[in-house]
């Protein structure tokens, strides 16, 4: 990367791959609705502290994120906790932030993941999760994608280059599969 390459981190929370990025010599900008982790990132990478900002998890579709102009947008286990009309908002933002030709990674939670096993269907895609294990007490709401297909419609904004699923077996909690897509803005 390059300080002229712009790469915008949606859902950065603490900025542990920013931090990385950062590293590499990217342009980093990072947003997530967490005030307190957006404080912890600004403590860990001072100099990025005014491109770290905290948005409404609920954006306006015609949203520019931090600007615009960036070259590549990261999104991990970020855009699962929407619903899918706020979900549909927030990805023509992120587009709308995108130069053409910009690259996007992301990913989303599969229905194999062993989370929804422990939800009922609470509607607009999103599932309300309770769990309690060794390590977490879930309350929380979450978003599942059912096969390639349904994210390859999810992020039809963008020309698909490569789409595929991670999986792991995380404690007592089971799966963790999560589907990815990356892709181009052309």
């Amino acid at each position: 990367g390059s300080k002229h390459e712009r790469l915008l981190d949606f859902g950065c929370g603490q900025g542990g791959a920013l931090r990385y990025f950062d590293k590499l010599g990217f342009n980093c900008f990072g947003v997530d609705i967490a005030p307190n982790d957006i404080a912890v990132a600004r403590k860990h990478m001072p100099h990025l502290a005014k491109q770290l900002i905290v948005v409404d998890p609920k954006p306006d579709a015609k949203n520019v994120y931090c600007g615009g102009g960036f070259d590549i947008v990261i999104s991990i286990q970020t855009l699962d906790f929407l619903s899918n009309t706020d979900f549909d908002k927030a990805i023509k933002a992120i587009y709308n932030s995108m130069k053409p030709g910009a690259k996007i990674y992301a990913s989303m939670n599969g229905y194999s993941m062993y989370y929804r096993n422990h939800g009922k269907e609470i509607g607009d895609g999103l599932w309300n999760i309770k769990f309690k294990g060794s390590r977490v007490d879930y309350d929380i709401n979450l978003n599942f994608v059912k096969d390639k297909d349904e994210m390859k419609k999810r992020f039809s904004l963008f020309k698909p280059v490569y789409l595929d699923y991670y999986d792991s077996s995380f404690r007592e909690e089971g799966s963790e599969f999560r589907y990815t897509f990356f892709g181009i803005k052309e």
